[in-house]
């Protein structure tokens, strides 16, 4: 079974997130398997050497390279010509996407992960050039993909609901939970260490995990903190670890409005892989009011690594959260500063949560999400063309 990597995003070697994080946790997994049936065949695109060192482990570990020296929108710019994945990478048997964006043709199978329809239902909370991309990519490969993978029920629900994919050609993957973080939440003086470079103090803290952008709802939960501070209902700080996206100034209103958040908000930036577990686990609680997520991994790693954890109602965050987190609508600034109070003050809720959420955790790793992908690839070359 000779399965193609679409690899571009393998080469970024740092700074990397969501559907980046999928792919480089996933990947290696799959080589880690040591399956005698299962080959993996790499096609990557860029101009700078530098990012070869990001595949090199993959080669080492059985993976097959197919580079060009080419920008990726420079090769995928070749569909016009009639392309294939076949010029460049050789012959498959599938090709596994790692999102609904189909750059060339393939002979082989297709197999394409769908992380969430979030283009479809709230197009204003990506950029309208990738929002347009993905509608076109999804409406593409709706027919010609012989498997979808879904990271959620919820996914897939919607794909099936709004695309007309038969529930036959679709099966649930979820992804795992990096073990990094229950071994945070087993070491407290590591989370310690993480946080006193930071400057975050003794205090308590809560904490926000994400790119400051829309779909994030951090102006909202400003607002509801701010509210909750000024009512002296709270101790615990705000950290907010992520970069400063498209969101910045409706955050920055929201902190206007509420003078006294200045020394109570801490924005860390882009935090780095090794550091975020500690500094999850060290939290008092984990804070995720998006209004949307096809998955939401913070939700798990806070999980895993024993922090409690808030967050909203919507897409498929009670599907992942599993009853083992407070959840709100994103829109009740008073529900949410409630919530704020309660976790702040009740040790009994927070040990509650702690359990809940480790036990909810614990199924989610890299090494089951891998051989499930595994078997979808065998279901996929199984089904009827």
């Amino acid at each position: 079974m000779k399965v193609l990597i679409e690899g571009h995003r393998l080469a970024r070697a740092r700074d990397f997130g969501g559907i980046d994080s999928y792919w480089h946790r996933l990947v290696p997994e799959l080589l880690s398997l040591g399956d005698p049936e299962l080959s993996l065949l790499v096609l990557s695109a860029f101009l700078h050497p530098r990012h070869r060192g990001a595949l090199t482990p993959l080669q080492e570990r059985g993976a097959i390279l197919r580079h060009w020296w080419m920008t990726p929108e420079a090769l995928y710019a070749l569909r016009r010509v009639g392309a294939r994945f076949e010029w460049f990478a050789g012959s498959h048997d599938l090709v596994h996407l790692p999102e609904p964006v189909c750059p060339l043709r393939s002979d082989g199978r297709v197999v394409v992960t769908a992380h969430d329809l979030m283009y479809l239902h709230h197009p204003q909370f990506l950029h309208p050039r990738w929002a347009a991309r993905l509608l076109r990519g999804t409406e593409a490969l709706a027919a010609r993909a012989d498997l979808w993978i879904c990271v959620s029920e919820h996914t897939r629900a919607d794909l099936v609901r709004h695309y007309g994919v038969a529930r036959g050609r679709t099966v649930v993957v979820p992804h795992g939970v990096d073990p990094s973080f229950a071994a945070a939440g087993a070491d407290p003086a590591r989370a310690a260490e993480v946080a006193r470079p930071l400057e975050l103090g003794d205090a308590p803290y809560f904490l926000f995990v994400g790119s400051v952008e829309p779909k994030k709802n951090l102006p909202l939960l400003l607002e509801a903190y701010g509210q909750a501070v000024e009512r002296d209902r709270v101790r615990a700080r705000l950290v907010i670890a992520g970069r400063a996206a498209w969101g910045m100034p409706e955050a920055d209103a929201a902190l206007a409005r509420h003078p006294a958040l200045r020394e109570r908000v801490r924005f860390l930036g882009f935090v780095a892989q090794d550091d975020l577990p500690p500094l999850v686990a060290g939290a008092r609680a984990l804070l995720l009011p998006s209004r949307y997520e096809g998955f939401g991994m913070p939700v798990l790693e806070a999980m895993a690594a024993g922090t409690p954890v808030a967050c909203s109602n919507r897409g498929a965050l009670p599907e992942v959260s599993g009853g083992a987190a407070l959840l709100h609508d994103p829109d009740d600034v008073a529900g949410i500063a409630e919530q704020l109070a309660r976790l702040d003050a009740d040790d009994a809720l927070c040990e509650n949560l702690r359990a809940r959420g480790r036990a909810q955790a614990e199924p989610f790793t890299w090494r089951r999400c891998a051989e499930q992908t595994v078997d979808a690839y065998r279901m996929a070359l199984a089904l009827p063309a």
